[in-house]
């Protein structure tokens, strides 16, 4: 197995109050729905999550990423989260939530993560699938940034 480090920083504005926009974040279960290709995330601990992906494949390579995250919030405008090392997991994963109010009912969301998936890849093609996984993780971030977006800005 091949573990491929990708980091990957985006932003978004979201027109509600920074103190909503915590709230969202801090509900992981609940957020979690806004991630690309999750199958389920669930509470494993006190502030602990598992996450678990919906299969991806590139040719013949497949993988369904797995992960425990420990999180912990500031309150404010700051949550971080951090993989733990548990059964079954495939991948490392380390990021930050920063929220900065953008004047009164408007919020910035700045998402910093590294995620590092074992990838069952012969060692002939792992500079192929570092592009792939650098580019899967850059377009996972933007959508889901974009489905946070709609989820706290939709009227419901």
């Amino acid at each position: 197995m091949a573990k491929f480090p990708t980091e990957v920083e985006r932003a978004v504005s979201v027109r509600v109050p920074a103190a909503r926009a915590y709230a969202f974040f801090w509900d992981v279960a609940g957020s979690a729905r806004c991630i690309p290709g999750i199958d389920r995330c669930e509470a494993v601990g006190e502030n602990t999550y598992r996450f678990v992906y919906q299969e991806r494949s590139m040719g013949p390579v497949s993988l369904v990423v797995r992960y425990t995250a420990r999180y912990a919030g500031n309150g404010s405008d700051e949550i971080r989260f951090q993989s733990l090392a548990a059964p079954d997991d495939n991948t490392d994963i380390d990021g930050l939530i920063r929220l900065a109010p953008e004047g009164k009912d408007a919020t910035g969301v700045v998402l910093c993560q590294t995620i590092a998936p074992d990838t069952p890849v012969p060692r002939l093609v792992q500079g192929l699938i570092r592009s792939f996984v650098q580019k899967e993780a850059e377009t996972a971030v933007g959508e889901y940034l974009a489905a946070v977006k709609r989820a706290l800005e939709s009227p419901t």
